[in-house]
């Protein structure tokens, strides 16, 4: 908007921009622009950690980005301190769960694709998030078998996991899931 300030109505310009598909709007004052991502990649990392923050890509599409689950993931899926809310967007669906700040601050890492740095869970804290909303109450022995046959994790993934971090992460969670989880990988 400050470089707008010659026009009298910068909001109706936006909207023009929109109609002629110069422009893709993903929430009121955030916007792609189309041509940039026309030939590339769409930097979903990126805009999911933009359009909600503190955010950090967490989840179904971090586990998907490490490998540690086959099927294809369509829902960019990310934790956050802020309320949990969903973006439906002409690009695809952007999840935000929220995680209270003491869960939130260990296990971020920053990568970098073709246009820069992103945040994203580390394998393990993308695997205690998940565990955490989507697998509760689940014992030590229950989520062995919900990682490798519900979810077809490999069992040698999980065995390469960072068994400090795990601890260091079950210990932020005071959950009894992710106690399980930490239970069941020592169990591999």
């Amino acid at each position: 908007m400050p470089f707008l300030k010659e026009y009298t109505n910068p909001r109706d310009w936006f909207s023009r921009l929109v109609k002629k598909g110069e422009l893709i709007r993903l929430k009121n004052g955030f916007f792609v622009i189309a041509e940039k991502i026309e030939n590339t990649p769409v930097p979903y990392e990126q805009i999911a950690n933009l359009l909600s923050g503190p955010s950090y890509i967490s989840f179904e599409w971090a586990l998907s980005s490490y490998n540690m689950i086959p099927e294809g993931v369509y829902v960019v899926t990310s934790a956050s301190v802020l309320r949990s809310k969903d973006y439906h967007t002409p690009l695809c669906t952007f999840q935000y769960t929220q995680l209270s700040h003491d869960r939130y601050a260990v296990g971020i890492s920053q990568k970098k694709n073709h246009l820069g740095n992103y945040l994203i869970a580390t394998p393990e804290k993308a695997l205690a998030d998940l565990i955490h909303m989507k697998s509760r109450h689940l014992n030590a022995k229950d989520l062995l078998v919900d990682l490798i046959e519900a979810r077809r994790m490999d069992e040698d993934v999980l065995k390469s996991l960072d068994k400090k971090l795990l601890l260091e992460i079950s210990e932020r969670y005071r959950s009894k899931t992710v106690r399980a989880l930490v239970t069941a990988i020592g169990l591999l």
